[in-house]
């Protein structure tokens, strides 16, 4: 006989960990795929500021959100490199191989990065969901069309946010 109420905790656990990665990922990518630049301001030498710059607002603000969710952009090199620290005070240092920069005919961004520490290579891509929906996974194209529809009939803008390890 099976036991329910393990099996339910165990799928709770397993999704819940699932979860969690995917809300990890998508702040690392929002911390990574973006062209903002931190800057220190030295107004008040005895507590230096650090600002946010980037030609949208838009980028700032998404910047900002995953840096409120615990991934701070420590430190830029605009084409070169970033620097962000965890909740636990390690600092992860990612070389960016490749900038895909916003333009209004394509609607969306990208970034390659490669993970100093492992090596690996990630590509980052956001973008207005139109352009974005054929992006995502086969498996997952139909619930984020369901999304994006459901919150634009709210008013709400769309951002679709996916990324893909690349060898």
């Amino acid at each position: 006989m099976i036991d329910t109420k393990k099996s339910k905790k165990k799928g709770r656990k397993r999704r819940n960990r699932e979860e969690d990665v995917i809300v990890r990922d998508l702040i690392l990518a929002l911390n990574l795929c973006h062209n903002v630049t931190p800057v220190t301001n030295d107004t008040k030498p005895d507590r230096p500021r650090k600002e946010l710059q980037a030609s949208s607002p838009d980028e700032v603000a998404l910047v900002t959100f995953g840096e409120e969710m615990g991934i701070e952009l420590v430190k830029t090199e605009p084409g070169k490199s970033m620097v962000l620290k965890y909740p636990n005070g390690v600092l992860d240092e990612f070389e960016i191989l490749m900038n895909f920069p916003f333009s209004s005919d394509t609607k969306r961004m990208g970034m390659i990065v490669k993970h100093l520490a492992t090596g690996k290579l990630m590509f980052y891509v956001k973008g207005a969901d139109t352009v974005m929906v054929d992006k995502v996974k086969p498996a997952q194209r139909s619930n984020c069309k369901e999304h994006c529809e459901y919150l634009a009939m709210e008013g709400l803008r769309t951002l679709v946010i996916t990324q893909r390890m690349i060898s």
